[in-house]
């Protein structure tokens, strides 16, 4: 069935399912935005973008140009906006291929210009306001400035305008109320410029959640389309199914006696005779090195512990206290409710969505639907 005795496997009926609940959770008149950056959050992008887009998004969101230019050959029509910075060298493939671009300096302005003009086309671009990520992004005194200088560039179209939140996923609101206001006031400033902006947005997964007032006229849910939460700290207002589960087969078993180490550095010793499984995963696919000696995986409907370091393409098991263990037997390291992502992220002290990134690109997916 797969290539590799190793592979994701990605519920496309999550995916859907997770869809139609953010679609029944934002204002009516707020279009759904679906984020497939980072390959769908290791999800894998076009099929992900296929299935949300088929229960009810309205268009997609990449990080960088590459993504979108993926997309398009995968045959997406939809509109695709790119969040980050695009070189001013790709204007042309920006043009050429339809994209969206995000825009937060007069130099990638003038490119996308140039390219439309050349091409005949006309470039879309939605304004970016730091509203207080310090990341990119004009000021919200500068927006007004900023959005009359860009209209007008001949072959440029401001769609929309936008920022992002830096604490939406925390209980306390307070600065991500702030932000929200700064980004209003920067509304405020393009309207008297005389400039009207269709699409407005700033609510990710978390402002989707819980701050409705803040969906506009778009919303952009990212991890939240593949069934996990922005942080603990948000309200679990929807049901939301993850869609990733890790997998592996056991490669080779084998009995060592007491005091017997390990993998590399001998960092682990057995204290008894002891059945180690030999697993085909390693940090080379995003089975992380901190994992070892601190987590467990499934097997046979048992938790096995990691025992050594983690090697770059293998680790190791012990199986002693689960009977008949053999090659080719499945194993889960992470997903769903038995060995949730979330587990491994406070073992490793990082957040569900580095987890599911990490699941490396020679990690085949396997794309299942179910039908109940």
């Amino acid at each position: 069935m797969f290539n590799r005795p190793v592979w994701a496997e990605i519920d496309l009926t999550a995916i859907a399912h997770n869809v139609t609940e953010i679609r029944k959770a934002t204002n009516r008149a707020a279009k759904v935005c679906a984020v497939v950056k980072a390959d769908g959050y290791g999800h894998g992008a076009a099929a992900v973008a296929r299935t949300a887009l088929q229960a009810g998004a309205d268009c997609l969101a990449v990080a960088i140009v590459n993504e979108a230019v993926e997309l398009r050959n995968a045959g997406f029509d939809v509109p695709i906006l790119v969040l980050g910075y695009t070189p001013v060298c790709q204007a042309d493939l920006v043009v050429k291929n339809h994209i969206t671009q995000t825009i937060f300096s007069l130099d990638s302005a003038r490119a996308l210009s140039a390219a439309a003009i050349s091409a005949g086309k006309t470039a879309k671009v939605h304004l970016k306001i730091d509203t207080g990520m310090a990341r990119v992004g004009v000021s919200p005194t500068d927006a007004g400035v900023f959005a009359a200088a860009v209209a007008a560039l001949p072959g440029v179209e401001i769609e929309g305008v936008y920022s992002h939140f830096a604490t939406s996923d925390s209980w306390d609101k307070v600065f991500t109320y702030e932000q929200y206001r700064h980004f209003l006031e920067a509304i405020e400033y393009i309207k008297g410029q005389g400039i009207h902006i269709p699409i407005r947005h700033i609510a990710n997964s978390a402002a989707l959640l819980e701050l409705p007032e803040m969906h506009l006229d778009m919303v952009r849910p990212g991890i939240i389309l593949y069934g996990l939460w922005p942080s603990e700290e948000v309200k679990k207002s929807l049901l939301l199914k993850p869609a990733m589960k890790f997998k592996a087969q056991v490669g080779f078993v084998k009995d060592v006696p007491p005091n017997s180490s390990i993998s590399y550095g001998r960092t682990y010793y057995t204290d008894q005779r002891s059945r180690i499984a030999t697993l085909p995963v390693g940090y080379a696919d995003g089975w992380s090195r901190l994992l070892a000696g601190k987590t467990q995986v499934l097997i046979h409907g048992q938790r096995a512990p990691i025992v050594g370091r983690v090697c770059m393409d293998q680790c190791m098991i012990d199986v002693s206290h689960i009977p008949d263990v053999t090659i080719d037997d499945e194993v889960l390291l992470f997903g769903g409710a038995e060995l949730p992502v979330e587990e491994i992220a406070q073992i490793m002290g990082t957040i569900n969505y580095e987890i599911v990134c990490m699941v490396g690109k020679r990690v085949p997916r396997y794309y299942i639907s179910k039908t109940s």
